[in-house]
């Protein structure tokens, strides 16, 4: 017994400096802050399609950032924070290019009913 008994206490005060590591991480307000704010920016854009399901991503690595908080598991709510304003921007971003497609379509359109005009006018 005594030969693993210094196995046993490696191990035990290891376990031991991992669970204070663990416990000395400060819950992650700042990003659980952002990762809100990034939701509520894609929100405003009025996500379709592709953003908005890249916006339903981002809620629900924030409500797995929030479980994983109050739980005490703040590496992981970190990470589920970090990944849901990614999540937020990649909305935000997707829903604006929409806007962007759909300003340009309109604009062919327009473009279009115009050059029509002039022939008809021209001819």
């Amino acid at each position: 017994m005594t030969r693993n008994a210094p196995a046993g206490l490696a191990a035990a005060l290891a376990a031991a400096l991992f669970l204070a590591a663990c416990a000395s991480v400060p819950p992650p307000t700042a990003e659980l802050a952002a990762a809100e704010r990034g939701i509520r920016e894609a929100e405003a854009r009025q996500p379709r399609g592709a953003a908005q399901q890249a916006l339903a991503e981002a809620r629900l690595r924030l409500a797995t950032a929030r479980e994983a908080s109050a739980r005490g598991r703040q590496v992981e709510a970190l990470v589920a924070a970090r990944e849901a304003e990614a999540a937020a921007a990649h909305a935000a971003a997707e829903a604006r290019r929409a806007a962007l497609e759909e300003e340009v379509e309109s604009k062919a359109v327009r473009n279009a009913e115009l050059r029509r005009r002039l022939l008809v006018q021209g001819g």
